[in-house]
């Protein structure tokens, strides 16, 4: 099974770049991010006739996340459960009966002096706090999106430049730290260890691309019976490439 994940930063305005994807087929599972549309809003229609089933939780003009696969979707949960949460930024489901898959978008939070950041942090402590029975769970769950926190400094470009910036904070990199600490594993980092430009977000200004400037923001972590499937994970250019491009690159997982 080969899964994507993709920020796809408004279906609306990039539905063009995402069309190629959904059309080549590529991917069995596909998970977006920053749909920026309500969930009467989507486009089901025109990705529908391709063969993929849809969940969607939307929200106008910020957030919201999407599941499409070509395997039944069950099990469907919208919103982070025990979390009152006005944005669309999680979506957990089961993908053919045997895997739990978590999408998820979670808060960028500005800058640590922001409100916004207190926010994410609680938003990220009550995401632990449910994941953490999954962990050692005999069913295979795998989180996959847009984590907004680069979790070290060779994440970062240039990580002089983004101190005080949320997604660098240490109290962010702190809780996702213990994620893999307990033992949710980072499928990026397990394939590419050594990587050295693992950028899944580039910025539209100042010439990001060329000047290899980004982030790695995206990711795909693992519990101890999904880590058994895990055949190989890599960050795909092409979503970012695109003539008219989401800020992302898409991340790939392979499952067996």
């Amino acid at each position: 099974m080969k899964i994507l994940s993709l920020n796809i930063n408004s279906i609306r305005a990039h539905m063009d770049s995402f069309m190629k994807i959904a059309e080549s087929r590529e991917y069995d599972v596909i998970l977006l991010q920053e749909l920026k549309v309500e969930d009467h809003g989507f486009p089901f229609i025109v990705f529908e006739h391709l063969g993929y089933n849809i969940k969607v939780f939307g929200q106008k003009s910020w957030n919201g996340v999407a599941v499409f696969s070509k395997h039944s979707i069950e099990d469907v949960v919208r919103g982070l459960p025990n979390y009152p949460d006005p944005a669309a930024r999680f979506l957990e489901c089961v993908i053919d009966g045997r895997i739990r898959l978590i999408n998820v978008y979670m808060p960028n939070g500005e800058s640590e002096e922001s409100p916004k950041f207190q926010y994410k942090i609680e938003w990220m402590k009550h995401f632990g706090r449910h994941i953490a029975h999954y962990l050692k769970s005999e069913e295979p769950v795998i989180l996959g999106g847009d984590f907004n926190v680069a979790i070290e400094d060779r994440d970062v470009w240039n990580p002089k430049q983004y101190e005080g910036s949320s997604i660098s904070a240490p109290d962010a990199r702190k809780i996702m730290q213990e994620w893999l600490d307990d033992g949710w594993l980072d499928c990026y980092r397990k394939y590419n260890p050594n990587e050295e430009s693992p950028w899944t977000w580039i910025g539209y200004r100042g010439g990001s691309i060329g000047k290899d400037h980004g982030l790695r923001l995206d990711y795909f972590l693992a519990n101890h019976a999904a880590q058994k499937l895990v055949k190989h994970c890599k960050i795909d250019p092409r979503p970012r490439m695109d003539a008219k491009p989401t800020d992302h690159c898409g991340l790939v997982l392979e499952i067996a």
